[in-house]
């Protein structure tokens, strides 16, 4: 008769089980989602069908192009401009970011691992997953619309170069000599130099602000004037991502103005209209997906099944059981503001490097 299984040992484990996977901060997903309050471009009304518009459409978003106006000093009926409007239209398709799990209740009734416990962390591990493409997605719109073009890198400079707008790249160049508390400052200075001045976010790479959050400090968190006048983007505006690479330079990021960037969810019709029939269901998920900041299209399936191969020797618990399988769906439109030519007028989002010389 044998005393001692290997079964035995699960008895000495802890029902408290930890996940090694690792939740980094995604500060891109976080620095968009906080900007989308700000896009005021879209109506209200457009952003409702942006919500459950089919993929048959794309979404055509109207736009009063810049206007040269013409402004005489001789009054008369002769001299009256036409001034003519021009209109435009520019395209926003939605994307789309998919996942999901199926989950064996059985599988845990011979187990140390508790079964809400373990089905809560998959979520939370396919969540974090689902984030990190979503700022993929993210990157490459900022990248197609970073600007091209930007003046007045000279006059922000206290010495030669230490603003320069690199053309051949499309990214302003920052000397490590002005990576200093007055950074801040001089790029808010720059935007406004350049006529599209306003409240402005700033994604890094990891640790990219770590210097002006240290010089921050040197002014007290509580001193708001200090800080003010030499300003210091908030807490708030300030993230980091490790989508973003640093690679050889202290850091690589993107400055963009509060709406310049934005995401609007997408929910089909059956999800939008909760539609449910034979253990199956269609819904929109009460909350933020976390990670992802947007509400996800919920599909749930129960199904009848054989499951032992599951476990090496088979488990009875797993003949003729059954599963529930979830996906998650992510449907959303990337919003950005117009630009009739990026090549010559200057867009409020900016590719930024932190030189390390």
């Amino acid at each position: 008769m044998a005393y001692l299984d290997a079964t035995d040992l699960n008895d000495l484990q802890s029902l408290s089980a930890s996940n090694e996977k690792r939740f980094p901060e995604l500060g891109l997903v976080d620095a968009v989602a906080d900007s989308t309050a700000a896009v005021d471009y879209i109506d209200p009304s457009t952003k409702e069908q942006l919500r459950t518009m089919s993929s048959a459409r794309n979404a055509q978003i109207p736009v009063l192009k810049d206007q040269d106006v013409t402004v005489v000093t001789t009054p008369g009926f002769n001299f009256i401009p036409s001034n003519l409007e021009e209109s435009a239209q520019y395209t926003f398709t939605a994307v789309d970011v998919f996942s999901g799990l199926r989950h064996y209740p059985a599988q845990y009734g011979n187990n140390s691992i508790r079964e809400e416990w373990a089905k809560k962390e998959k979520m939370k591990n396919i969540c974090h997953k689902m984030g990190g493409k979503v700022e993929e997605l993210l990157l490459t719109t900022l990248a197609s619309r970073k600007t091209q073009a930007l003046s007045y890198t000279t006059p922000v400079s206290a010495t030669s170069g230490d603003y320069n707008f690199n053309t051949g790249t499309d990214t302003l160049e920052i000397k490590k000599a002005a990576q200093d508390e007055t950074m801040y400052f001089s790029l808010v200075d720059l935007m406004d130099a350049n006529e599209i001045g306003g409240n402005y976010r700033i994604v890094t790479s990891r640790a990219g602000l770590t210097r002006q959050r240290a010089e921050a400090a040197k002014y007290g968190a509580a001193n708001d004037k200090n800080l003010q006048a030499l300003g210091f983007f908030g807490n708030d505006m300030m993230y980091q991502t490790g989508s973003i690479s640093a690679g050889s330079d202290r850091f690589n990021g993107y400055l963009f103005r509060d709406g310049a960037i934005g995401v609007i969810e997408n929910h089909p019709y059956d999800f939008a209209t909760s539609t449910s029939f034979g253990g199956k269901s269609w819904s929109i998920s009460d909350m933020d997906l976390p990670f992802c900041r947007m509400r996800a299209n919920v599909y749930v399936n129960n199904e009848a099944t054989e499951a032992e191969a599951l476990v090496s020797g088979g488990d009875s618990n797993l003949k003729m059981t059954h599963f529930a399988e979830m996906a998650l769906w992510l449907r959303f439109y990337i919003v950005y503001r117009y630009n009739s030519d990026l090549t010559t007028r200057v867009n409020d989002i900016v590719k930024v490097q932190g030189l390390t010389t």
